[in-house]
């Protein structure tokens, strides 16, 4: 069982990718994802670039959708926060075919 709360989850993923590491990008597809996922994806091979904890904070969020809930939702601020999470990478967005 996933001993963190789906709030620790998005506010540890939302430092993560903050903090401009190596892992940052994933933790921040992952939110972008759950949050809007026409406009970004997650790279599933890509979550192996989290440790061990991170990783399990993922799965929390990706859970948060499964049952229905926006990640946003969970924290205080949330709006505020994942706007600005967009901003930070906004390049990340997923490029789509116009249909010809």
């Amino acid at each position: 069982m996933n001993p963190f709360s789906p709030t620790q989850s998005v506010g540890t993923l939302l430092t993560e990718a903050n903090r401009h590491t190596g892992a940052s990008e994933i933790a921040a597809q992952v939110l972008l994802s759950a949050w809007n996922s026409r406009d970004f994806t997650v790279p599933v091979e890509n979550l192996s670039l989290l440790d061990g904890d991170n990783y399990q904070h993922a799965i929390n969020v990706m859970n948060l959708r499964y049952h229905g809930r926006a990640p946003q939702s969970v924290i205080a601020n949330g709006d505020k926060k994942f706007h600005a999470l967009w901003r930070d990478w906004s390049h990340l967005e997923t490029q789509r075919k116009e249909a010809a």
